[in-house]
């Protein structure tokens, strides 16, 4: 059966595995131990292909937990923001235009806490363009797997060298989580707009 990789599972699984085993390794030899895997070898490189897809999985499993606190701690997704304002006390949209929106989902889905999945089901059924928002879901997940390789990078460097050393990869998980934050409300913010695009009969 022939296998072609989606841009998700490259950009999802494949990117933060390799970026996790990679790093990770690169950490192993430095604190003193021999390497694990021979990238001059073909039979080592594909098992280590095989098994970034593999931990891709469970990288996104955990990323799947994390957001769920993520967004506890907002008060929501951003989809919700919709509706009500997050912990912060930000909407998605200034307020003329979110009554806009709230007017024009209520008449199609009646009253909701949240019109995001319900908006992009909509847009698909009717043949609207979603690639731009696919995109931003994408970008969304290869942040979120960044997050959790860089948090899981952060402990692995402070247990092999130094907490000094470990502010390193805990920088760049900060910056990536607010990537991943970004990608979020942007996702959140092209469905609405796309939809508010569609003409309704």
């Amino acid at each position: 059966m022939k296998k072609e990789f989606s841009f998700y599972e490259f950009v999802g699984l494949i990117v933060p595995s390799v970026s996790l085993l990679y790093i990770g390794q690169l950490i192993w030899i430095n604190s003193g131990h021999q390497s694990i895997i021979d990238f001059t070898k073909i039979g080592d490189s594909a098992c280590f292909f095989i098994i970034c897809y593999g931990i891709g999985h469970l990288i996104q499993g955990i990323g799947n937990h994390f957001e769920s606190l993520l967004w506890w701690c907002y008060g929501g997704m951003p989809t919700k923001w919709l509706i009500n304002k997050n912990r912060f006390g930000n909407y998605l949209f200034e307020k003329t235009y979110t009554q806009k929106q709230i007017d024009k989902l209520t008449n199609q889905f009646g009253n909701m806490k949240d019109y995001g999945l319900k908006a992009y089901n909509f847009l698909v059924i009717s043949g609207a363009k979603t690639d731009r928002i696919d995109i931003f879901n994408s970008n969304y997940s290869l942040f979120r797997g960044l997050s959790i390789t860089t948090i899981i990078l952060f402990v692995d460097t402070w247990y092999a060298f130094s907490w000094k050393i470990a502010i390193i990869p805990f920088v760049v998980f900060i910056l990536f989580l607010l990537r991943m934050i970004r990608f979020a409300k942007h996702y959140a913010k092209e469905i609405y707009r796309s939809f508010d695009n569609l003409k309704l009969n």
